[in-house]
């Protein structure tokens, strides 16, 4: 779910549930971010999953907690990969103190939970069960879900998953004024030097700093990030292919629609018909 595009799926309380499905192909999700949290069931094959600078390998049967703000990205590492994604915010729990503590980066969480803990399936089962409710949609599905999720962080904070924060990471502001600098001007003429220059940072520290965060160089990110707006844009019926072009920051049609191809697997007029190479399956509320 692209930065936060699932919001979009938000009903009567803000829940969204994505369930992917990757067959006979590997992926790789851009980096962002986003206040909800996020958690990660792997139902089958395995992915590696960055959490900021933290690499987790995660496979069948594990659970992965992201945390408000942190900067991640996926890459699946094997074929017929499938898992299941929730994203809420945390004002659905109860627990005042854990929701503002990892808001607030004063406590921490140990984001990854190995099928072989003793309390795994019981994570695996809530989060099945709370991602059912919403997909049933009966009478009282809210209460449903929510209470699933308040006994799936109930069970990790019996086990100690979280403890006070001794430090806040540094590199936590430089990606978020990035991510909000990229999300304002992406439409635009935009190059490291431009957002290095507004951070007022040197250009060739930036660069360091962002491929240590985002794990790619500044002027691939920004093309796979247009690149996904103008999927977002096709996908909600626009017009013109032009109009998309421009949207996005293509001065040219021509590039737009090659580069398009190459990165997608087809035209953005067949993509933006039928979405034919939308290659998770997709269920939403």
């Amino acid at each position: 779910m692209f930065r936060d595009d699932f919001k979009n799926r938000y009903t009567t309380i803000p829940f969204a549930i994505y369930r992917a499905y990757y067959e006979h192909e590997r992926i790789a999700a851009i980096s962002h971010q986003h206040k909800e949290i996020e958690l990660i069931s792997v139902k089958t094959g395995s992915a590696d999953f960055y959490v900021d600078t933290q690499c987790y390998k995660i496979k069948k049967g594990d659970v992965l907690l992201i945390p408000p703000y942190a900067l991640h990205r996926a890459k699946t590492t094997s074929e017929n990969t499938s898992y299941v994604c929730i994203c809420f915010d945390l004002c659905l729990l109860c627990d005042e103190a854990l929701k503002t503590g990892l808001e607030g980066h004063t406590l921490s969480t140990k984001c990854a939970v190995d099928r072989a803990f003793p309390y795994a399936e019981r994570l695996q089962a809530c989060m099945e069960n709370s991602c059912r409710s919403c997909e049933e949609g009966a009478e009282g599905w809210e209460l449903e879900a929510v209470g699933n999720l308040s006994l799936f962080f109930g069970i990790l904070k019996k086990n100690g998953h979280f403890s006070p924060v001794l430090s806040n990471k540094a590199d936590l502001g430089f990606a978020k004024k990035v991510l909000d600098y990229v999300a304002e001007h992406y439409s635009s003429a935009i190059t490291s030097n431009s957002v290095s220059n507004a951070l007022y940072i040197n250009n060739n520290y930036f660069c360091r700093l962002f491929k240590k965060n985002f794990g790619c160089c500044f002027s691939n990110y920004i093309l796979t990030y247009r690149l996904e707006k103008a999927k977002t844009l096709l996908s909600n019926g626009a017009p013109s292919i032009t109009e998309v072009a421009f949207q996005t920051g293509f001065n040219d049609c021509s590039y737009f629609c090659k580069t398009f191809k190459a990165y997608v697997g087809c035209s953005p007029r067949s993509y933006r018909k039928s979405d034919p190479c939308e290659k998770p399956t997709d269920e939403k509320n």
